[in-house]
């Protein structure tokens, strides 16, 4: 028989990166995803099951261990754990999965049966959460949101068929916006509407105290932000280059850097290099808050990055009345139009400094109230949960009841 459809759902969260006292700021979309299941009554719990790649087991950094916390009223495991041996991958995958079904079971042990499991990207917590589900016959959904699979980073041939077999058998497969949706069935030689679009959502902390934001023109330092983790993907160069021209043309402008990132020292060096230290600003990591507050100060945001499967960090701009500069990256196609800023075709400097100067040019016609309206409408939490609960309950109501 059906299950039945009740709002008082038992949520299992797997996702395949989250925040540890290492990296108190990372993943924090699952987490506020998470969140906003709970406001809307879900009981949510979370197994981060951290992936050690076999090889770098053996580092200080990287030992074996099973963290547990109450995270304002979400029980969360933090296990890390070995992935085996490299050549061995499907038997690698299984340990894996084994070690993280002790973890499971003891969650349940202490929490009670999830009604669902939820994995975040295959690689590598949807491998245990698929195997988790098989295990113990509970329904599962996956969300996928790497980039790597359209970078060439996923390229090994046991982990393509593990990602295909993982999205045929799940109950539901999800992804964050259309680009990538079409782009990844492609690319997985996937049928047509393998998954279901989902966005990610915009935290209500990016839609309080809105402060408005005017130029004046060239004599006003012109601000532009940009936010993520620094990696050769996401393209910093690139925005420090366009920035170079601009200040070449005589624009006054600035730039502030938000993250942290393997390409840190390289990037301050490149700034270094070309004499830019007055006009180009490091923040170092940031947390949420102080994400909104640099947002606040800046006129618009920028972000460069080769492929993006969404741009969380976008909606969060609009959310606070910023009209946006971005590549032809993917996923900020769902949502960024002429009302809300440029998209950039060319991954070149002169382009990305032309789209910029179009939003300094025009800045004062972007009306930053419709920004926040047209974000809020389409990125709410509440929106967002729905459309998860929605999902959630159609899962369970074709689901027989397994004693």
């Amino acid at each position: 028989m059906p299950v039945p459809v009740n709002k008082n759902l038992h949520i299992l969260i797997m996702p395949s990166w989250y925040k540890s006292p290492e990296t108190p700021v990372l993943g924090t979309f699952f987490e506020e995803q998470a969140r906003a299941l709970q406001k809307e009554g879900y009981t949510v719990g979370v197994i981060y099951p951290e992936y050690t790649p076999p090889g770098e087991l053996f580092s200080s950094k990287n030992k074996e261990r099973l963290d547990f916390y109450m995270d304002k009223g979400i029980p969360t495991f933090n296990i890390k754990t070995q992935a085996g041996i490299p050549k061995l991958r499907r038997l690698s995958y299984r340990q894996y999965s084994k070690a993280v079904n002790d973890v499971y079971d003891e969650y349940v042990k202490n929490f009670g049966k999830p009604d669902l499991i939820h994995a975040h990207s295959v690689f590598h917590a949807g491998i245990a959460g698929f195997q988790i589900a098989k295990l113990h016959k509970i329904p599962f959904i996956i969300t996928e949101h790497l980039t790597a699979y359209l970078m060439g980073y996923i390229n090994n041939k046991v982990d393509i068929e593990v990602a295909r077999e993982i999205f045929e058998y799940a109950d539901g497969s999800l992804i964050v916006s259309h680009n990538f949706r079409k782009d990844l069935e492609k690319q997985l030689d996937l049928p047509e509407h393998t998954f279901k679009v989902i966005h990610n959502l915009v935290n209500e902390l990016f839609f309080n105290s809105y402060l408005p934001k005017t130029y004046s023109g060239t004599e006003e330092t012109f601000r532009f932000f940009t936010n993520s983790f620094l990696l050769p993907r996401k393209n910093i160069r690139l925005i420090i280059d366009a920035i170079k021209i601009l200040l070449d043309k005589g624009l006054n402008v600035h730039l502030t850097i938000g993250g942290d990132g393997p390409m840190n020292e390289t990037l301050r060096e490149y700034v270094k290099f070309l004499g830019l230290e007055s006009k180009i600003h490091f923040t170092g990591k940031l947390w949420r808050d102080e994400v909104k507050t640099e947002i606040d100060k800046s006129h618009a945001f920028v972000l460069a990055s080769q492929y993006e499967t969404f741009g969380v960090v976008l909606i969060e701009s609009l959310a606070c009345g910023r009209p946006v500069v971005c590549t032809d990256s993917g996923g900020p196609s769902d949502f960024v139009h002429k009302e809300q800023g440029v998209i950039v075709k060319e991954h070149e400097s002169d382009a990305l400094a032309k789209g910029m100067e179009h939003v300094i040019l025009n800045y004062n016609s972007y009306n930053q109230k419709e920004l926040i309206s047209y974000c809020r409408e389409n990125f709410n939490e509440h929106k967002i949960a729905s459309e998860m609960m929605e999902m959630y309950h159609n899962v369970l109501s074709k689901r027989v009841i397994y004693s």
